[in-house]
């Protein structure tokens, strides 16, 4: 048995990612991520929300709010084991590094209070992850080619995104 259980465990922590050989493939992979990051953001902003409203009891949000932290802890593990191809993908990843990183921080805090029983007011600590699921899509249309109908023009940011947020916008 104990044997078997060790053999088992090597072949859990490989990354099921392969190479992106071409900017085009490494853009695909971060616009993947970046909407899984945006599954995990509005996840904890709903329990969040719950929570707030009396409508969910404390261990149940920090479970939620636990295992999408460690999705997205995930996420930007798994995206950082690709090799970027080049130089234009290298910023890339650092603009999609930043925006997973602030959306882990702000998860964690959500965490962090949710433990400490803080739930009345959970969407207060929550608020942030507004403006980091709002920069995620916005990275996602950039990236991924897709325009929503609404959306400002293409060489602006979406309302309420900086042009600080390390999204580059197309002229």
């Amino acid at each position: 048995w104990c044997l078997l259980a060790l053999a088992a465990v090597p072949a859990g922590c490989a990354h099921p990612v392969g190479p992106a050989r071409t900017y085009g493939k490494y853009e695909g992979k971060a616009t993947t991520t970046a909407e899984a990051a945006i599954s995990n953001v509005e996840t904890v902003r709903l329990v969040a929300r719950a929570a707030t409203d009396g409508n969910a009891f404390g261990p149940y949000v920090g479970v939620v709010v636990s295992d999408a932290e460690e999705s997205l802890d995930g996420l930007s593990g798994t995206f950082g084991s690709v090799q970027p191809p080049d130089r234009r993908a290298d910023e890339l990843r650092t603009q999609l590094d930043r925006l997973l990183g602030d959306a882990l921080d702000h998860v964690t805090d959500v965490r962090v209070a949710a433990r400490r029983g803080e739930l009345a007011t959970l969407g207060d600590t929550a608020a942030a992850l507004a403006g980091d699921a709002e920069h995620l899509r916005a990275f996602v249309e950039v990236h991924s080619g897709r325009r929503s109908s609404g959306s400002s023009s293409a060489s602006s940011p979406p309302s309420g995104a900086s042009s600080t947020s390390g999204i580059s916008w197309p002229n």
